[in-house]
This record gives C-alpha cells, structure tokens and sequence, in this order.
C-alpha cells in the first residue's frame, strides 16, 4: 500500500497532456509527470528537474548536490574543495567549475581534440587564445566539453548515443551563449563569440543520434530536426558581419585563407566548369540561375569540389557548399527531393574524408539516402548512375 490520497498515483500515470512539465522533458520531448519537487522522468535520466528558473537545464544530479554541498568528501567534488579540481570559469553573468570528468575532457581537447579540427592555424588560436578566453566565456567552455565528448562518441571511447554530459554541456552553451549575444557586444568579445559559433555549428552538424543507417534521415519520417545543421549554417554566416573574423585585431585572421575559401563566390548564370552529369540531371542549361534552378548554387559548388584531388581539399573548400544548401534548396531536402538528396550524398562522399565531424553524419546518411533512392527512385536510371554506394564518388563527367 502507498502513501498520499487513494488513487492520486493512478490518475496521474494516465494523464494524457502535461501543461505544466519541467523544461527537462519539454528539451526531451517526452511526457513529464509534474511531480514535484522532482519528476520521475528527470529523476531516472539522472537530472536535476527544471521546474524552477534557478536550475540549470539538464545538470546532472551529481553535480547539483556537489555545488549545493561545498564539503563533500565525493572525489569529483566542487573544485573549490581541492587543489587538483580548482577550476573556475566566470564572467559576471554566469559561473562554472569543472569537476574531474570535465577537467578530464578539457585536458582531452587540448592535447587531442583541438589538433582534429583543421590545420596548424586553429591550433594556435585555441593554445594562445581561446583556451584561456573559456576561463572568462563559460558558454565556450561548455562547447569546449561538449565537442570533446562528440569526438570521444565518434572515437568510440564513449557510447554511440549522446551522453548526458554531453546534452548538458551543449544546452548551456547554448543558453548562455544566446544571453551574451543579446547584450552589447564589446571588441574582446568578438573572437570567443566567433569561436563558439564554430563549435556550435559543429555540435548541431554532428548531433545525428543514430546507431545505424536504418535509424538515419531520409530513412526515418519527417523530421525537421535533421537539418537544423542547415539553419545555423546560414546564422554562422549572418554573424560575419557582426563579428568580422577577417576584421584588423582579430585572432582569426590567421585563418583569413579556408575563411575565405568559405565564401568564395560562384558563378551567376550558366554551366561552365560544371558536371555535365548533374547539368543533366539538373535540367541545367546557358540561362540557369539560382532564381530558376533551385540546384543551381549547389550544383556549381559541388562541381567545383569534384575536381579537386582528395589529399588537397581543405576544410574551407569542403564547408563552402554548406552556405548554399539553404532556401529552396533546404526545402527540397526537407521534402526528401531525389535529386537533391542524391546532391548531398554525393558532397558527403567527397568532403566525409576532410574532417570527422562530417564523416560522424556522413557514415550513416550516406547509406541511409542510398537505400531510400534505391527504394522509391529505383527505376530512374540517371539517379541510380551517380549514386555513391560505397560512399565513395563514381566518375561524374
């Protein structure tokens, strides 16, 4: 027998709606019993609930007790408690203290992860700048955390599924970073913004939870959510003018080379220098342009991609792509387009081998669009040519 009013228990395991569910669930998508003071949903994920506005979201029950309890003698701890975990990070707004879990994946980050992501340049940047900059910009330290621990599950050090450190580390990124740039944005601020900008980008690209291509976008329904790497694609580039990463002062003008590569402009009408294979497929011809032809953009970036030798692709020829793959040509993806999904696969066969990041995605929706043309398009003979089975490029002419 239980406790509390007959029947209270019963009537709220058959509640069909939850008006007033904690922001735990609502982040999870998945129904919250509105027990107070903490949830049943939230107490076996092992959160602290979010019904209150002082609760960070999914901060792990371990580190809420440590904070709220400075004298634990539990070896992770608040740092403030030992010399070895004495790591704080403040910047008037908002505070964060690593235990060891996070020191740990900061220390794998900078001897690790840092060297992953593309070319001495950005090295440097992190080593001299932003490493430090984190101390002071706590949304860049929990991307620092959060990305660390993407490339532990893309390692497979860690589990294929997203981890709850991870999830925390990522969502107060967020959060705080979206504070910040609501404020006034001050000269010094600008490189840790930019920084954190990447990394977000980084961490919505290689957000695909699957575990196996059955279970990747297209092949699964509609979800919007699988393209939201798109989106902040296009928010990164808005920010450029904010932030200016080429402007005089800025750390990263030693990057000025892939960041320009990103934007490297493409031609405003016409075929020349593309693929006749996907002129062709694209129904392409001398008076195309991106306001008649919704592959036009793609199409010439992708072309121009194809004829690069695969040792000599940098980051900023393989990201290039991304800052045409919006409007018209987003919609056609999110509607599972043939040939639109056909254009993807195939920049993922080309760029998966630049970066890991693109190949977390790429080694599950390269097979997962694969089947899912050869299951409604198998009849149409220029799709099924070009179609990259191995993930690997055929010759496209």
């Amino acid at each position: 027998m239980g406790s509390g009013p007959p029947g209270v228990a019963k009537r709220q395991q058959y509640r069909r709606h939850s008006r007033y569910g904690c922001r735990n669930c609502k982040l999870r998508k998945v129904k919250c019993d509105e027990a107070r003071p903490q949830c049943l949903r939230c107490r076996a994920y092992g959160v602290q609930c979010t019904f209150t506005h002082n609760t960070t979201d999914l901060q792990p029950l371990l580190e809420s007790r440590e904070q709220n309890n400075p004298k634990s003698n539990h070896p992770d701890s608040s740092p403030r408690a030992s010399i070895t975990n004495g790591i704080w990070a403040e910047d008037g707004m908002s505070f964060f203290n690593l235990n060891s879990h996070d020191w740990g994946l900061f220390n794998k980050f900078r001897y690790r992860t840092v060297y992953s992501l593309g070319g001495d340049a950005l090295v440097h940047i992190h080593e001299n700048h932003m490493l430090k900059a984190s101390f002071s910009c706590p949304f860049l330290l929990h991307g620092i955390l959060a990305l660390t621990a993407v490339h532990d599950r893309y390692l497979e050090i860690s589990s294929k599924r997203r981890s709850l450190i991870e999830s925390h580390h990522w969502s107060e990124c967020t959060t705080l970073f979206n504070k910040w740039l609501g404020h006034d944005i001050k000269e010094e601020q600008k490189d840790p913004i930019w920084a954190a900008t990447g990394i977000l980008n980084i961490l919505a690209f290689s957000s695909i939870n699957a575990s196996s291509p059955s279970d990747a976008w297209p092949q699964l329904s509609q979800d919007s959510s699988d393209l939201e790497w798109l989106s902040l694609g296009t928010g990164k580039m808005k920010l450029w003018n904010l932030i200016n990463p080429l402007r005089p002062g800025s750390v990263f003008r030693a990057m000025c080379t892939a960041l320009i590569q990103m934007r490297a402009p493409l031609p405003i009408e016409g075929t020349e220098g593309t693929s006749k294979d996907l002129v062709q497929l694209c129904r392409m011809g001398d008076t195309s342009t991106q306001e008649n032809n919704s592959y036009f953009q793609v199409v010439h970036g992708l072309s121009r991609l194809l004829r690069m030798p695969q040792g000599t692709i940098s980051i900023g020829n393989a990201l290039m792509i991304c800052n045409y793959m919006h409007g018209q040509f987003e919609v056609l993806l999110m509607d599972k387009d043939p040939i639109a999904l056909l254009l993807l696969g195939l920049w993922y066969a080309k760029a998966r081998g630049v970066i890991w990041w693109i190949d977390f995605r790429a080694r599950y929706e390269i097979p997962s669009i694969c089947n899912y043309l050869q299951r409604h398009y198998g009849g149409n003979n220029p799709i099924q040519a070009l179609i990259p089975w191995d993930g690997i490029i055929q010759d496209i002419k």
